[in-house]
């Protein structure tokens, strides 16, 4: 009793006759009746009452109508499924992310992500940097928002955007009239800095440019996160030096200034184990890719 023996009987059902069935089959009439004569022979039980020329679906006949249509309509359905399931449209994908690709272009992939397609359930997962390169090496994460560098030999890198660096300093600040600045002006102001433990890569970042401009920052105060720094910084405890994302917070007491050094920009990029070819990862990356493409980082408020 197979699926296409069920569809035959189905059929005939459906129609009513045996030529009418076949037809819509696209089979001839003898063929039809053979299986169905031997489906009846499969089961020994009558499944049609014959009259003359017509026939009459017998009580056991009806039971298998209604249990085959099942069968059938679930066979339709994962064929259906396994198909959208290749293509990329179905299934489930999950994304680490970092805290501060929150404020980047994390929002921009999930909108068209979940417009594009909206049957794939999409797990987000915000992951420390030291906790989300296991977990794309393990497996346990299909891909992840993270800054470089990322030191693994089973992961694939690819670069979406570089963010540019900008000095924050109070609205009650000698430099707070400002546009831009050199870091060099900022030798002997006090600093609100990236901890090395929160955000090591913007730690580093920051002491090697302020290195480059001839000092060593004086630090009063570390915080791990952008919008603590920025707080902070807006409070009047000292300056800082933060990525562009800070711009688009408005904070209160809060000016931002380009930087005319023009310091290396930040870069974020997205990572996958080498050799996953799935097809929802690849969706997912050319979505990254096209969210990045339409990304700008915030531009600092006039003064």
């Amino acid at each position: 009793m197979d699926l296409r023996t069920l569809r035959y009987f189905c059929a005939l059902v459906q129609e009513g006759h045996f030529g009418r069935a076949a037809a819509k089959l696209g089979i001839a009439q003898p063929p039809l009746s053979r299986q169905i004569q031997n489906l009846e022979q499969e089961l020994d039980v009558a499944l049609l009452h014959r009259i003359k020329k017509r026939f009459e679906v017998t009580p056991a006949g009806l039971l298998l109508y209604e249990r085959a249509r099942r069968l059938l309509d679930g066979a339709d359905q994962a064929q259906t499924d396994v198909r959208r399931a290749g293509a990329g449209d179905l299934g489930r994908l999950s994304l680490g992310f970092v805290h501060s690709t929150a404020f980047t272009i994390l929002p921009g992939i999930i909108s068209r992500f979940r417009r594009a397609y909206p049957d794939v359930e999409l797990e987000l997962r915000e992951m420390l940097h030291n906790n989300l390169v296991p977990a794309l090496e393990s497996g346990s994460v299909d891909a992840g928002l993270l800054r470089p560098p990322i030191n693994s030999r089973l992961l694939q890198v690819s670069t979406l955007i570089r963010e540019p660096f900008l000095v924050l300093v109070p609205v009650s600040h000698r430099l707070a009239g400002r546009k831009s600045v050199n870091l060099k002006q900022l030798a002997d102001e006090p600093f609100v800095l990236f901890s090395r433990a929160g955000s090591p890569l913007i730690h580093s970042r920051v002491v090697e440019m302020c290195l480059r401009a001839g000092f060593t920052p004086s630090t009063v105060q570390y915080a791990d996160q952008i919008h603590t720094v920025a707080g902070f910084v807006g409070a009047g405890m000292g300056v800082g030096i933060a990525p562009a994302t800070v711009a688009s917070f408005n904070f209160t007491g809060l000016k931002c200034l380009q930087i005319t050094d023009r310091p290396a920009a930040l870069p974020m990029a997205l990572a996958w184990r080498t050799g996953n070819a799935s097809m929802l990862l690849r969706n997912l990356t050319r979505i990254a890719r096209t969210a990045a493409n339409a990304w700008s980082p915030a531009e600092p408020p006039k003064p």
